[in-house]
């Protein structure tokens, strides 16, 4: 066999082998990717809690898009701006919170992270206080690839 006949068999052959190549490495990408963004979530929350016990409006809404939609509350559509007023409000309370993730489920582009907040007061009449309220947000990745929250829901943990 002459070295053009070996080079056009090899040629013929390399989609093959890459395609079987890169069939090895897909599942491992697939897993590194969600554990990027899960990793990504995390700090979220985390960046969530210390921008709110800062008291940075600013540095808290850059975890929203353009729209939010709180299902606790009357209204819970939420434009930005919209947002901004209610965390505006919110921060004025003097509350601190802890937010702790407990489970992220990722499909896609979307999703949810189930966890517990605990929200603590600095002073009252009773002193200071801890309350724990459980959590479930919705998240969207946008095409930059960072998360933003567009739906979620808190409340307080019930016995059965």
């Amino acid at each position: 066999m002459n070295v053009t006949v070996r080079l056009i068999d090899w040629l013929r052959a390399l989609p093959a082998f890459v395609e079987q190549t890169l069939a090895r490495f897909r599942p491992n990408r697939s897993r590194l990717a969600r554990e990027t963004d899960v990793g990504h979530l995390r700090t979220m929350a985390a960046g969530f809690a210390a921008t709110f016990n800062a008291g940075d409006l600013d540095g808290l809404m850059r975890f929203y898009g353009d729209t939010y939609v709180d299902v606790n509350l009357r209204q819970p559509v939420q434009s930005f701006e919209e947002r901004r007023a209610y965390f505006s409000r919110v921060l004025q309370r003097g509350v601190r919170i802890d937010v702790h993730p407990d489970e992220i489920l990722i499909d896609g582009a979307m999703a949810l992270v189930r966890g517990r907040i605990a929200v603590r007061t600095v002073s009252g009449e009773d002193g200071p206080s801890v309350s724990e309220l459980r959590y479930l947000e919705v998240a969207r990745k946008g095409a930059d690839g960072s998360w933003k929250a567009i739906w979620g829901m808190d409340g307080p943990i019930q016995d059965a």
